[in-house]
Order: C-alpha cells, then sequence, then structure tokens
C-alpha cells in the first residue's frame, strides 16, 4: 500500500469536510432520483465494491451510514476505497461518522493494529484527524440519517449544528449519543433506558421517535448500527436499520430510496 496516495486521499478528504460542511450536520437534500443507503460495513471492501459497481451508478445520492472499519479483513482497503469515491464525487457521496470513527474503539477492534501493519502506527494519527470531521447526520428526503440514534437533549435536528468540530472521540454526550444509541420497542413509559452497550448510551423508545419527527417536520429515520440480516424497522416502519456487513454471518443489506417513492431492499 503506497503511503504518499493514502496520505494524499485522507489528505484530501478532510479537506472536502471542512470546506463542504461548516459543522457536523451536512445539511438537508432533496433528491430527485435514487438514494442508495450503506449501512455498517466494517472492512467488507467486497461488499462496498460491489455497491458501486452494481447500484451506484444508477442512484443519484449514496448515503454510507458508518462504521467503514474494525473487525473486517481489509479496514483501511474498504474505507480509502469509499473516500475516494467521495473525494471524486463529493455532490453524490455523503459519508457520515459511526461509533468506531473513534479512538475509544478502534484502538481496541482492529483499526490501529492494520494501520501499524501496512503504514506504521505514526500514520495513525492521520485518521484520527479524519474521523474528528466526520460529520453525525444528514437529512434526505425527510429522512434523519445519522449511524446510531436519537439522543437525549436533541430537539431539534439544527442544533447538530452547534456541536463540537472536530472532535475526537467524541465527548460531548449528544454527539456521543448520536453514534451510539439504539431503538427498542415497549418503553414508552420510560422515553430512554440505560443501554446495555455501556455507560452513557441509550435505548430510544417510540414516544421519543415520533416528538423528533413531529417537532423537525420528518418522515422518518434511516441508521445503522444494529447487526441485522440485512435489515430490520421499528416503530410502525418509522425507523429502518440498514446492516450492509457479512462478518456476523448474516446478508449485507443496502436500502434504496426509490425516485418515485417507496423503498427497495436489496442483498449485496
Amino acid at each position: 500500500m503506497n503511503l504518499d496516495e493514502v496520505k494524499s486521499v485522507v489528505g484530501s478528504a478532510v479537506e472536502m469536510y471542512k470546506s463542504k460542511y461548516d459543522s457536523p450536520f451536512t445539511g438537508n437534500f432533496e433528491v430527485n432520483g435514487n438514494v442508495i443507503f450503506v449501512g455498517d460495513t466494517h472492512g467488507a471492501i467486497d461488499v462496498t465494491s460491489k455497491v458501486f459497481s452494481d447500484f451506484a451508478d444508477n442512484a443519484d445520492l449514496v448515503v454510507f451510514l458508518g462504521d467503514y472499519v474494525d473487525r473486517g479483513e481489509d479496514q483501511l482497503g474498504n474505507l480509502l476505497l469509499i473516500l475516494r469515491k467521495m473525494v471524486e464525487n463529493p455532490n453524490k457521496y455523503i459519508v457520515l461518522r459511526g461509533n468506531h470513527e473513534s479512538p475509544i474503539t478502534n484502538e481496541y477492534y482492529g483499526f490501529k493494529e492494520e494501520v501499524k501493519e501496512k503504514l506504521g502506527e505514526e500514520n495513525y494519527e492521520m485518521f484520527i484527524e479524519l474521523f474528528s470531521y466526520m460529520p453525525y447526520a444528514a437529512v434526505v428526503n425527510g429522512y434523519f440519517c445519522v449511524h446510531g440514534g436519537l439522543p437525549m437533549g436533541l430537539e431539534k435536528v439544527e442544533e447538530i449544528k452547534k456541536l463540537p468540530r472536530p472532535d475526537v472521540n467524541p465527548d460531548n454526550p449528544i454527539a456521543f449519543q448520536l453514534l451510539w444509541n439504539d431503538p427498542r420497542e415497549g418503553i414508552d413509559d420510560l422515553d430512554f433506558l440505560p443501554s446495555i452497550r455501556g455507560e452513557g448510551i441509550y435505548f430510544f423508545g417510540k414516544r421519543v421517535v415520533d416528538n423528533f419527527l413531529e417537532n423537525n417536520s420528518l418522515k422518518g429515520i434511516i441508521r445503522g448500527h444494529e447487526v441485522a440480516d440485512g435489515f430490520r424497522t421499528d416503530m410502525s416502519g418509522k425507523v429502518i436499520t440498514v446492516f450492509s456487513s457479512r462478518y456476523h454471518h448474516m446478508r449485507a443489506g443496502i436500502l434504496v430510496m426509490r425516485k418515485e417513492g417507496g423503498f427497495d431492499y436489496a442483498y449485496v
């Protein structure tokens, strides 16, 4: 792997994030065409390559929902492939941050070790900078797109613009929960319930979803983060989870928002 090429791709991606987005929120996108949503890939470069070769040409926008590194066989190659496409066509690709795009996670689940082996440990720092500028969320055709879920204390989407950037780990609780929280049915009386994932992470219920969608005039939430056999829906279809890795011995899925309306679910 050519170090100069890697530095060029990562550096170009950082500059694109800095120039294209003035905050951790990418903004609102109204797309008159097909939109593809890709969930966690976790180093599954075969899945990512197939997204580009078989699906991307038929889409006006492709949204990656985070977790490009850790666990899989070619984490570095997977991340760089996605970044190259984004840099080449920044108006077609949105690449959001996942909870594994942080040192608190990827120092322990494989990515740092892969960088050390292929590029040298001293080059891990450029990826820390890259991840610190990745946006947390986007709104596409009325759908809130995020890696994890809804956090405590967030009423309006625009409040994401006020979150710190760059933010390495991140430490802000709203930013942290955007990356880590999960939806759960049957907890409406509590709104939020402490998660088994760890301290400061929560399950959020249907009432939280309904209030957030109403407050922001949104239709639903599209997210990744949880292992699924390609897809899962919650809250009467208002929350769609997309999972695009075969690491857990399940099928890799992508979500297609059709130009004429509605969704298609495809396995890669």
